[in-house]
């Protein structure tokens, strides 16, 4: 739907006449440049929103949040059982402790080796074999270092932490649950940065890329962007408005969007000059004679006179 709305150049408006006790007033109206608007029903969505899944099997131990809570990013929203995980690291040390053993002992022998070779104690050979003793004894150390290194990660994982701070919108599993990697366990969203998206018709695509004017009801999006490419299906092209934080607006609610895509010269009158007869709108001519018209959009006490008046017409108002 079409309508043309909020006026870019102002009305220059002619008071030619008022009666001695102000009842009546007559107006010249002047062509001027007028916006034409499309209105759409978007799609509200938070551009912050996620599903935690889980990165371990284990159970459910326990669920902290539920739907509805506010929290905070790095809170922790559920646990799993930890005890394999926790038998993995300990294993893990274990072994990290051994490879640290073994490279200090590797370490002192290469230094008494080196010392004999230097003496001619020991032939030249000997340094070469303790040399690689002691690379070997670094190699595993640093693959058991490792290990632990996954391990302290894997059971990290068994206490879900919120990525960002938001509000919990889905609980997805209950305590006892058994779970494996990839399993959904919690949604959420942070309600301080929502977006908007509606999809236009691809003719209307360049002239919304010109003029980037929309509103969201009267909401005032901070951030404009037109999708670059067309759906084969529908033919339209997604626009997406960023909206300003403190709305009251959820994801998920439908609203209109009203999105500049073009201007044309046409004539408005005070809406006060316009009188109702059934379905008929009439404007009083200042010769007295009366006119049916047909009307366009309202907006700041005007309204658009699409056809039956002329620009530099006069009419009359204030008194019948």
């Amino acid at each position: 739907m079409r309508c043309a709305s909020f006026v870019k150049l102002f009305l220059t408006i002619s008071l030619l006449s008022v009666t001695p006790h102000g009842l009546a007033q007559t107006v010249a109206v002047q062509e001027k440049l007028l916006s034409d608007y499309l209105k759409l029903q978007g799609v509200v969505e938070a551009t912050n929103a996620a599903t935690v899944s889980a990165q371990v099997s284990g159970r459910v131990e326990q669920v902290r949040v539920d739907v509805g809570d506010q929290v905070a990013a790095g809170t922790t929203i559920i646990t799993i059982t930890s005890e394999e995980q926790y038998q993995a690291l300990m294993q893990a040390e274990s072994q990290l402790a051994a490879a640290n053993a073994n490279l200090i002992a590797a370490e002192q022998e290469f230094k008494r080796v080196s010392r004999l070779v230097e003496q001619r104690l020991l032939p030249g050979a000997e340094l070469d074999r303790v040399q690689a003793q002691l690379d070997s004894a670094k190699a595993q150390q640093r693959s058991a270092a490792a290990t632990v290194a996954r391990a302290q990660e894997q059971l990290s994982y068994t206490e879900v932490k919120a990525p960002y701070s938001g509000v919990v919108s889905a609980r997805l599993v209950e305590p006892g649950e058994l779970v494996q990697p990839g399993t959904p366990l919690m949604s959420g969203f942070d309600p301080a940065q929502l977006r908007i998206h509606v999809d236009l018709p691809a003719d209307d695509g360049r002239a919304t890329a010109q003029f980037q004017w929309a509103r969201v009801g009267e909401i005032e999006p901070t951030a404009f962007q037109l999708f670059p490419t067309v759906d084969q299906q529908s033919s339209t092209q997604r626009l997406r408005l960023a909206l300003p934080a403190g709305t009251d607006l959820l994801p998920g609610q439908w609203q209109t969007v009203t999105v500049k895509v073009g201007e044309h010269l046409g004539v408005v009158i005070p809406q006060a000059a316009v009188y109702h007869q059934g379905e008929l709108a009439l404007v009083k001519m200042a010769n007295g004679e009366w006119r049916a018209v047909r009307l366009g959009a309202q907006y700041d006490g005007e309204v658009e006179v699409v056809s039956g008046l002329a620009a530099n017409e006069v009419v009359s108002y204030g008194n019948k």
